[in-house]
């Protein structure tokens, strides 16, 4: 019964964060808020059916805690600071000026010469006036900024941490569900090289992202992210991604690290 009330639980969490957008942004169409219900309500449901479960379904490190809690947390965290600052832009708050002036801090802090948000204002803040550039320079620096902080905050807590908590009895196979360990060569091998493929495709998609959008000849029009909800969904999917793919091979390379030491002692 207790974990059916947490697959509900977390469902309802789910449920609520995405559909926070379009009920929360200005002038967001009926429409827009009747898919995201729908599109809300099918995440819900997969995720009682996947936590209810006592089987290992599709989602990793299920049962090795605060792995999933900190994708969620993270997640939340981006997609909330950006519908923020789209409501800041508006002024619909009372602290709109003191939000604008913390995401223009992350503009500088994050303006450099390699630096992907640098990429964003190039590629496809280039071609709008000046609030359409400062809109695409605050929500790439915001989003990635807070990305990059969740980042070194896992990382830190991967390797400074007992994760996971319950060492002798992890098992991989029902934290790892899509990971076959008897397949190939030695596990530990393919472990390292799974996670070290995701943490440098984490590194890279958000260059490669921009760089891929910027070269569709025409089929995406930058204007269509001067509206709020592709503004958002745009910077949650290009920054949480490789956030996902990063920890997912933090946390593999740590498992495999884990193995070995278990094999020496």
């Amino acid at each position: 019964m207790g974990q059916i009330i947490n697959a509900i639980s977390r469902a309802i969490m789910v449920f609520m964060v995405m559909v926070a957008p379009s009920f929360l942004l200005p002038g967001a169409s009926r429409t827009g808020q009747e898919i995201s219900l729908i599109i809300g309500g099918l995440l819900a449901v997969f995720t009682v059916v996947e936590y209810a479960s006592s089987h290992p379904g599709l989602v990793d490190f299920r049962f090795a805690p605060p792995y999933n809690r900190f994708r969620f947390f993270s997640f939340t965290v981006v997609l909330l600071s950006v519908v923020f600052l789209c409501r800041a832009t508006e002024g619909l708050d009372a602290f709109a000026a003191q939000y604008l002036a913390m995401a223009d801090q992350f503009v500088a802090l994050l303006t450099f010469p390699v630096s992907p948000v640098v990429l964003a204002q190039e590629l496809i803040g280039s071609e709008g006036d000046a609030a359409f550039q400062a809109l695409i320079a605050r929500a790439t620096a915001l989003s990635y900024g807070m990305s990059l902080v969740a980042v070194v905050f896992f990382t830190l807590f991967l390797w400074l941490m007992r994760w996971p908590g319950q060492r002798e009895n992890f098992n991989l196979w029902i934290n790892m569900p899509t990971f076959d360990p008897t397949l190939g060569k030695d596990i530990t091998w393919r472990l390292r090289r799974g996670g070290l493929l995701n943490v440098i495709v984490g590194l890279a998609l958000p260059y490669a992202v921009l760089v891929i959008v910027s070269r569709t000849g025409g089929w995406f029009d930058p204007s269509a992210l001067q509206n709020y909800q592709s503004l958002i969904w745009g910077c949650v999917i290009w920054s949480v991604l490789p956030l996902v793919l990063f920890i997912r091979g933090q946390a593999m390379l740590k498992i495999a690290w884990l193995i070995d030491r278990a094999r020496t002692d």
